[in-house]
């Protein structure tokens, strides 16, 4: 059972890492003299600026810190997406007991708790820059989202 939820958590993040990839290209198209500049490139802070009321000076911090953290995003998605084609090809042989698939599924689970550790680092950094009321909607909205909503305890003896 965790090894299928590490497999669908590993091919969320390889889905993301195609969509930032595609984003990049597209936004590279459109404009050749655009930045991340916490400008319209970076809509994903938007819904955080405005939903958790964050002031300027706030929102400065954090798209800093967001462009500072997206080269090491970027770097964890590309290792997260070679490990699971890695993955994806030793199963596809069907020796599913070869040492070979053990070695990369280890490497999987690496890879995995390295992004976790980081993007849990970033998000109370991120956290960190806010005020306690705004700290906390963040984590409690955020957290799940990192974690999973599969970490709580099954009901039903499972």
């Amino acid at each position: 059972m965790k090894r299928g939820l590490l497999i669908v958590f590993v091919a969320l993040l390889v889905g993301v890492t195609g969509f930032v990839v595609t984003r990049r290209q597209c936004s590279c198209e459109r404009s050749a003299t655009a930045t991340h500049d916490g400008g319209t490139l970076l809509p994903e802070l938007e819904w955080l600026h405005h939903e958790m009321k964050l002031s300027d000076e706030q929102f400065a911090k954090v798209s800093a810190m967001h462009r500072a953290y997206r080269p090491t995003c970027e770097a964890l998605c590309m290792k997260v997406a070679t490990a699971h084609n890695k993955v994806m090809a030793l199963a596809a042989t069907g020796n599913i007991a070869s040492p070979e698939l053990e070695a990369a599924l280890q490497q999987q689970a690496a890879v995995h708790l390295e992004c976790q550790r980081a993007l849990l680092k970033h998000l109370h950094e991120t956290a960190a820059v806010m005020s306690p009321e705004q700290s906390k909607k963040y984590l409690d909205a955020m957290l799940p989202q990192i974690i999973g909503t599969d970490a709580a305890p099954m009901s039903g003896g499972h």
